[in-house]
């Protein structure tokens, strides 16, 4: 088609530079209406397309929504046929794609944090909530379609395809991609298909989750039934991986869970994609109500201040992820924009705090080596009991008798010489009559004991649950962030200097993370594949050169052995450049600013441990059972029973004393842990990620020490059996047999 001559308006159009192609057409700016675009539709194509084109600008759809980019004019050529039409400009701003993703999020949007992707994820909800307040419908819902910009605002183009309807004409919506299509419309064809609203909620609630949770779809997981199942199906099957229901779909490892988010986003989840959606699905204005929970409930991360997650999250998702990935989700493009005022930047350090003040408090608040409690005296004197009144008086009156009985068996032994029976009847009463006398004195002394005993363990068990254990916990708290804090001072000093020595390979490896996947036309992967590959982190050439494709449920051997072709074919293109660049310096101070982030979170979690250490030594020093109302009571019933052995003038036996319970000594041994201090492009590889040590029940990698996770063999000869594998894999190989 000739781009000479063409007219808009009454008006001659000076068509510029293409900035844009796809499958009906080209899109060029026009010099001489700035702020504008052109797009020209194929000569196999343009026919059928002027009755909608013109039902769009008659709607004058374009002035009611500034951020959709709707028709504008018609154009024309010099003979006055259709070609296409104007459409407004939308500079400065990228596919949403490229901030979803972590890798490619580093390089297109490097200031953009958490917070970032939830306001973007409700201007997205927006934009859709005016398109159907127009009568429109998007239908046609994809990654291309949906711009941002680093305002976080939203503009959605390709409008051409939506679903109009004027002066009771209806244009349809023919095409669609199948991973934003709902279950109801999977598999059929579109081109007769009134699309609505409800429709559209469909891929709305897709395109919120992949942003919320770093590109992942929905419906990509490991399918627990028979065979394999593609997205496609799954969608269609209503098998959302991360939902609460039986889905037999699992989530991909290291994932976002719903309860990382906030109650309501995780309720309109389970809504858009569940059987229930056919009827109804989260609306756009919904969708805000949800995500303005969310981020009023985000809160900065105590180990990593790039971080901001929900407070509804038991542990930081995006740490998680870090740990399982070995690539940062966010990092801090300036260092001094998130500077705490306590702290200090320093050139030679990164951020600098007082550490010998935080060891000088560990060294100047000493935990008691044993706790030693007094047993309190009781509240008051007590009068004898009853029963003791009563057994004193039992033995006043029988005091007589007993006499009596004493002399009966004087008399009883000079009877049974006279006369042996009465001798034998006078012995019997003579013994019950003195026996009487002795009833009452035992059971007040065993009371006593009783009594006594329960004060002792009282006592042991308040001795040996005295709160020294929290103080020894928070000092071991505090020890290790002050170990992780001079590791990362340490990773700082050395970033130039690590950086120096494998510039090739962060070169290399920066080269492999600027190359998208979805780019890789010659594996031929569908939108399938690449969801799936996106899910278990596979986005760039570096990921699946670093890790096995084959994890990818779905990607089997061939799948892999073409995206293995394609990453080779990536890594020929590559030159070594030997000369620093502005790229070099700005991927130093990546790092740099990476670690300082984490070395603030080091600040702020000290600042808390300290402030708890002392709460607990508090507790320790001032610690005594008097306040406990168990040993309290025990304390009154001894004073009771003591009482009552003074009143019956029987010995008291005291209460033994307790032996003090010696306490145990902090066991903390510093042990390695992960400082990402990659540039936010790839993975680190001066400072490898170490995981934590393997906790009970859990094995320690052979090789490094670090935790390692269950896993099954998918190939070899113990394909199917599960086996221990190192969890830094594939950076570490380490495994051990079940």
């Amino acid at each position: 088609m000739s781009l000479d001559k063409l007219f808009a308006g009454g008006s001659e159009l000076n068509v510029g530079k293409r900035i844009g192609k796809g499958g009906e057409g080209e899109v060029f700016t026009v010099t001489n209406k700035p702020g504008i675009a052109f797009k020209a539709y194929l000569p196999n194509i343009v026919a059928s397309r002027e009755a909608k084109i013109r039902a769009m600008v008659d709607a004058n759809l374009h002035a009611s929504i500034a951020s959709v980019a709707f028709p504008t004019n018609i154009v024309v050529n010099k003979s006055g046929t259709f070609v296409g039409f104007l459409m407004r400009l939308v500079p400065d701003h990228k596919e949403i794609h490229e901030l979803q993703t972590p890798s490619s999020r580093l390089r297109h949007f490097p200031s953009a944090d958490y917070r970032f992707l939830v306001r973007t994820a409700m201007n997205v909800a927006r934009s859709f909530g005016q398109v159907h307040a127009s009568g429109c419908v998007i239908g046609d819902i994809n990654q291309r379609s949906i711009l941002v910009s680093d305002k976080a605002t939203v503009a959605l183009i390709d409008t051409d395809s939506f679903q109009v309807t004027q002066r009771g004409q209806q244009f349809l919506c023919v095409v669609g991609v199948p991973d934003y299509t709902p279950p109801e419309l999977q598999g059929q064809s579109l081109k007769t298909i009134v699309r609505t609203a409800n429709h559209d909620a469909f891929g709305l609630a897709v395109a919120i989750f992949q942003l919320l949770c770093m590109d992942r779809h929905p419906f990509a997981g490991r399918y627990k039934g028979k065979g394999d199942i593609t997205v496609e199906q799954a969608i269609k099957e209503f098998r959302f991986a991360y939902s609460s229901r039986d889905t037999k779909m699992d989530a991909p490892p290291a994932s976002v869970a719903l309860h990382d988010l906030s109650p309501k986003i995780g309720v309109n989840f389970e809504r858009a994609f569940s059987q229930s959606g056919v009827i109804s699905r989260p609306t756009a204005d919904q969708w805000i109500e949800a995500l303005e929970e969310l981020e009023t409930s985000l809160r900065p991360c105590p180990s990593n201040k790039a971080h901001h997650y929900s407070r509804f999250a038991a542990n930081c998702p995006w740490c998680r992820m870090e740990q399982a990935f070995g690539i940062p989700m966010f990092v801090v493009r300036d260092a001094t924009s998130v500077h705490i005022p306590k702290g200090l930047m320093n050139d030679a350090v990164g951020f600098s705090f007082d550490v010998g003040a935080v060891r000088s408090i560990l060294a100047s608040n000493q935990i008691p080596s044993q706790i030693v409690l007094v047993v309190p005296k009781a509240r008051g004197t007590y009068p004898p009991s009853t029963e003791a009144q009563k057994s004193r008086s039992s033995l006043t009156s029988t005091l007589t008798w007993s006499n009596v009985g004493k002399i009966g068996i004087a008399l009883s032994l000079i009877a049974f010489f006279a006369l042996p029976i009465l001798g034998i009847i006078g012995g019997v009463i003579s013994f019950i009559l003195t026996q009487s006398g002795n009833k009452g004195s035992f059971d007040a002394t065993n009371r006593y004991n009783i009594a006594a005993e329960k004060v002792r363990s009282r006592i042991q068990f308040l001795q040996s649950n005295a709160p020294v254990s929290q103080a020894y916990g928070a000092k071991d708290e505090i020890e290790r962030k002050l170990s992780e804090y001079e590791r990362l001072v340490a990773d700082f000093k050395d970033v130039e200097k690590d950086y120096g020595s494998i510039r090739h390979k962060e070169q290399l490896d920066a080269h492999l993370s600027a190359h998208m996947i979805r780019g890789a036309r010659s594996a031929k992967l569908t939108a399938g594949d690449l969801a799936s590959l996106s899910s278990y982190g596979f986005t760039t050439a570096y990921d699946a050169k670093t890790r096995d494709v084959q994890d990818a449920y779905g990607i089997g051997p061939v799948k892999a052995s073409r995206i293995m072709a394609w990453v080779k074919t990536v890594e020929q293109k590559f030159q070594f450049q030997a000369q620093y660049s502005d790229a070099d310096r700005h991927a130093i101070q990546l790092k740099k600013n990476n670690i300082v982030s984490r070395q603030q979170g080091c600040s702020d979690s000290l600042n808390k441990l300290v402030d708890d250490f002392r709460k607990h030594i508090a507790a320790v020093q001032n610690y005594s059972g008097g306040s406990d109302a168990q040993l309290q009571q025990f304390v009154e019933e001894v004073g009771q029973a003591e009482a009552d052995l003074v009143y019956l003038k029987l010995p008291v036996p005291g209460i033994k004393s307790v032996p003090p319970h010696v306490t145990k000594a902090s066991t903390y041994q510093a042990s390695p842990t992960w400082s990402p201090t990659a540039s936010g492009v790839h993975r680190p590889t001066a400072t490898p990620p170490a995981q934590p040590a393997a906790t009970s029940g859990t094995p320690s990698c052979p090789i490094c020490g670090s935790r390692m996770r269950y896993r099954t063999a998918r190939r070899g000869a113990r394909t199917g059996k599960a086996f221990w594998g190192c969890s830094r894999f594939p950076t570490c190989r380490g495994t051990r047999n079940i």
